[in-house]
C-alpha cells in the first residue's frame, strides 16, 4: 500500500536520477543478496515520499542528519610519515594537504532539540575533501571532491538493506516513529539494531569537537584492499553536558571551542584500519572490526582553525551541499550493502533537494 502513493514530480525526477546512474559494479570482497536491487529502488520512493511528509511546503532538508550543528572550514593534511603501504587514493603523497568543509550533525529525522527527552541521537561528522585527484565514481558537474561521512559509533544502526527497508516502511506509516520495529519476538538482525540504538542512547556528548567518529562501513583502499576509517580527537577534553542543556547547546559548545578570540584549533587524527583477516565482516554494517585484528594507522591530520563558522553565508553554504561517501575516488569505494544503498538513496535525495554541482573551492564572501 505504502508504495501506491502518488508520484510527485519532484519524487519522480528523483527516482529518476538516481536510475540514470548505472550502478557500480561489485567487487570481489562483495555479495549482494538476492532481491536487494529491487528493495533498494522501494527505499528510494520511500524516502522521497518521507521528505514530501516531513517538508511538504519550503525547502526540504537532509533525509538523515538534517541538523548542523556546525558547518566549518578545516585543512585535511596527510601525514608526512604515512607509512608505504598506507598510500593509495588521497593518502598517496605524503604532506598531500586539501581545503575541507566538515559538518557536524545529527541524526534525527527532523530539526530537534540537541538532547531529546528519549536521551542522546547519533552524531555526525562528515568531511569534504576539495580538489582530490583520480577518478571519481560519480562522474558529476564541478570539482573532484571526497566525502568521508562518519558517526560517532564503531557500527551502523542497521546491518543490511532488508532491515532498512523495513524501518523506512515503519517511518513513512506511522511518522517517523520506529517503535514498532522493535516489537518482540526480535530476529537476529534486530537484535543487532537494538544493540547499536542502545550504545547511541548511552553515549552522550559534550561538544562535537570531542567525540571520536566512525566510517562503520567498509571502503575499498586502493584496487585490492579493504578499510574502515576513524577520526580522533588530540585534545584529552570532554565538555559536560548542561544540566539543562539548550536547544542548541551543541552549537553553542563548538563556538566556544573556536572562539576567533578566545578558542583554539581543534586538531584530529584519521586513522585506517586495513581489513587483513576474512573474518572481518563486508556485508554487515552493524558489526565492529576488533582493533587487535585490525589495528588503527594514523595516516591524515585534520585542522580546524578559529572560525565564526555561525553565520549566514556560511551557514547558507554548507546546507546546499551534498555530502555522499559515493563522491570520491574509484580507490576508495564504498562497498556492502549499506553502501550501495547510500549511493542511490543520496543521488535521489540530492535531487529532491535540488542540490547544486560540487565545489571548487571556499566561496568569496563579501567582507
Amino acid at each position: 500500500m505504502l508504495l501506491a502513493m502518488s508520484t510527485s514530480p519532484r519524487q519522480a525526477s528523483a527516482e529518476q536520477a538516481a536510475a540514470a546512474v548505472p550502478a557500480a559494479p561489485l567487487t570481489k570482497f562483495e555479495k549482494a543478496p538476492q532481491g536487494e536491487a529491487e528493495q533498494i529502488g522501494q527505499i528510494i520512493s520511500l524516502t522521497t515520499q518521507l521528505l514530501q511528509m516531513r517538508y511538504p511546503e519550503g525547502m526540504a532538508r537532509r533525509g538523515v542528519h538534517p541538523k548542523d550543528h556546525g558547518c566549518v572550514k578545516a585543512t585535511f593534511t596527510v601525514n608526512s610519515d604515512i607509512p608505504p603501504n598506507y598510500r593509495a587514493g588521497v593518502f598517496a603523497t605524503p604532506g598531500k594537504k586539501y581545503p575541507a568543509w566538515i559538518r557536524f550533525s545529527n541524526a534525527t529525522p527532523f530539526l530537534a532539540p540537541d538532547l531529546g527527552k528519549n536521551g542522546p541521537d547519533s552524531r555526525g561528522m562528515a568531511i569534504k575533501l576539495i580538489g582530490v585527484e583520480g577518478e571519481t565514481l560519480l562522474n558529476e558537474p564541478g570539482a573532484k571532491t571526497q566525502d568521508f561521512l562518519l558517526i560517532n559509533l564503531p557500527g551502523f544502526a542497521f546491518p543490511n538493506v532488508s532491515e532498512y527497508l523495513e524501518v523506512t516502511k515503519i517511518q513513512l506509516a506511522k511518522h517517523d516513529d520506529i517503535s514498532s520495529f522493535f516489537a518482540p519476538p526480535l530476529s537476529p538482525e534486530k537484535k543487532k539494531t537494538l544493540g547499536v540504538v542502545t550504545k547511541i542512547k548511552q553515549t552522550n556528548v559534550g561538544n562535537p569537537l570531542e567525540s571520536p567518529y566512525f566510517s562503520a562501513a567498509p571502503f575499498l583502499y586502493g584496487s585490492d584492499r579493504v578499510a574502515k576509517f576513524s577520526v580522533t580527537p588530540r585534545s584529552a577534553e570532554k565538555t559536560p553536558v548542561p544540566q539543562s542543556p539548550s536547544t542548541n547547546y551543541l552549537r553553542e559548545a563548538m563556538k566556544k571551542s573556536l572562539d576567533p578570540a578566545l578558542g583554539k584549533p581543534a586538531v584530529f587524527d584519521f586513522k585506517v584500519q586495513l581489513r587483513n583477516d576474512d573474518s572481518l565482516p563486508i556485508e554487515d554494517a552493524t558489526a565492529e572490526w576488533s582493533e587487535a585484528t585490525a589495528p588503527p594507522q594514523n595516516v591524515a591530520t585534520i585542522e580546524i582553525d578559529q572560525q565564526d563558522f555561525d553565520n549566514a553565508f556560511q551557514v547558507t553554504e554548507c546546507e546546499h551541499m551534498a555530502f555522499t561517501p559515493w563522491h570520491g575516488l574509484t580507490a576508495h569505494q564504498p562497498i556492502g550493502g549499506i553502501n550501495r544503498l547510500r549511493r542511490d538513496v543520496y543521488i535521489a535525495s540530492s535531487k529532491f533537494r535540488s542540490q547544486p554541482k560540487e565545489p571548487t573551492g571556499f566561496p568569496k564572501w563579501p567582507w
